[in-house]
């Protein structure tokens, strides 16, 4: 009898000194299943914030057409419309003075002139032989710049006048001045002219 009452009380001991260990395993086990719980809990949350959620369509590819490089390349672009020449040539002789030198732009240091010649009022006044229009622009009694112009039976137009424009960029010395323009024919292109007029313009920078 005092065996087993013995034995009783030592198990019953031996329950309260780890019991503490039980009440452990408890506590995890339920913070484990609350774990769980909350995953459960937050996938459900997204699952309803993106329920509703359907992919974009992709977007429409446009065709943008041909560039219009010319445009841009070239925005200076010119026009078909013909128009008359401002020049008359009742009364006119071919290769004499018969229209004024004009400066059509200036620069710091130098201006554009420019010089319409009568070559022919039509393609009788043409004497069939090539020759070379000489210009040659004078500041101050030195030359300054010279031009010439190829003239031969392709050059004469067939149904009206014929006129050559000299037009060059001549360097002046001053910031006001007078310039001369002599003018010429020659055989050859880096022949000697023989000279027909001379004209005079006066320019201002």
């Amino acid at each position: 009898m005092l065996i087993l009452l013995a034995t009783l009380a030592f198990a019953d001991d031996e329950e309260d000194e780890f019991g503490f260990l039980n009440e452990g395993d408890e506590a995890a086990a339920a913070a484990k299943a609350a774990a769980i719980n909350a995953d459960d809990f937050s996938l459900e949350e997204e699952d309803d914030d993106f329920g509703d959620w359907e992919e974009a369509p992709p977007p429409e590819e446009r065709d943008p057409g041909p560039a219009d490089i010319g445009e841009r390349s070239n925005p200076r672009v010119g026009t078909n419309k013909a128009t008359a020449l401002p020049y008359s040539v009742v009364g006119k002789t071919p290769l004499a003075d018969n229209y004024e030198a004009s400066i059509v732009f200036a620069d710091r240091d130098a201006v554009v002139l420019e010089l319409p010649v009568l070559l022919a009022r039509n393609p009788g006044d043409y004497q069939g032989r090539t020759y070379w229009l000489c210009a040659e622009v004078y500041a101050d009694g030195m030359k300054v710049a010279e031009s010439r112009q190829q003239v031969n039976k392709a050059a004469i137009a067939q149904a009206g006048p014929t006129i050559a424009f000299v037009k060059m960029l001549v360097p002046v010395p001053d910031a006001t001045g007078t310039l001369e323009v002599k003018v010429g024919t020659a055989t050859a292109s880096g022949g000697t002219s023989t000279p027909l007029f001379s004209r005079q313009v006066g320019y201002q920078l």
